[in-house]
């Protein structure tokens, strides 16, 4: 895997908070659930003939962790995926890639953390990046597999121009990660599949968990349905 982080995945994904307010040991919950659809997992395969790149903005996880001890037995991560919501530019393609994916039967992708491998600082502080290693397993297709993840974590206090738009604290996740197609049976048999799909996905994961309330959540998604029509199931 030559990329750098998910939850598609991804592992990623930690949880900080504000550190004045959280004392040793305490672990904080965000929540990967935008109803203005803006957390993302993206996909793109490389052939002879095209590539072929696929979004998704169906995402939802919840990540968790003490934000003095990111390596720390506190830390736990889970992102979801829906397949059959990738979009590629083409709506039939879309219906195959979704197939391809196995989608019927195994209708998500799953990332699950197991651990921080490394943490470089092993804290987080306000708006300072941190650089992970994650180790977990990403499921597809119902085949699950080891992976290990590197991905850039930032908590983001509220306070500033953004809490105008989105209520809470946040975590700001990205990762990149590679597998092989063959590894979770996902087919591209015959003679024009393979000029046309690569054998390694190349996935990108970035996502904004927040630790808002339930009644701060609600009223965002409110808001979305109101300003666009609906929010993001």
């Amino acid at each position: 895997m030559r990329r750098t982080p998910v939850s598609l995945v991804a592992g990623l994904m930690i949880c900080a908070c504000v550190l004045a307010q959280s004392g040793p040991g305490a672990v904080r919950q965000f929540t990967v659930d935008d109803a203005w659809g803006r957390d993302a997992v993206q996909f793109q395969t490389t052939a002879p003939m095209e590539d072929i790149i696929g979004t998704s903005n169906q995402v939802t996880g919840v990540l968790k962790a003490d934000p003095g001890n990111l390596t720390g037995p506190g830390t736990a991560a889970r992102i979801e995926v829906a397949v059959a919501s990738f979009k590629t530019g083409i709506d039939m393609r879309d219906g195959a890639v979704a197939k391809a994916l196995g989608a019927p039967k195994n209708p998500v992708a799953v990332f699950t953390l197991e651990k921080i491998k490394s943490a470089s600082p092993a804290a987080l502080e306000p708006n300072a990046p941190v650089d992970i290693v994650a180790e977990g397993t990403f499921e597809l297709k119902g085949v699950r597999k080891s992976i290990t993840v590197p991905a850039r974590i930032t908590y983001v206090p509220k306070g500033g121009p953004f809490s105008r738009m989105r209520p809470g604290n946040f975590v700001r996740l990205t990762a990149r990660f590679d597998f092989k197609l063959d590894d979770y049976g996902v087919e591209r048999d015959g003679p024009v599949l393979p000029l046309q799909v690569g054998d390694t996905a190349h996935v990108t994961v970035t996502v904004l968990a927040s630790d808002a309330s339930a009644e701060e959540m609600k009223t965002y998604r409110d808001n979305a349905i109101k300003y666009m029509g609906k929010a993001r199931a």
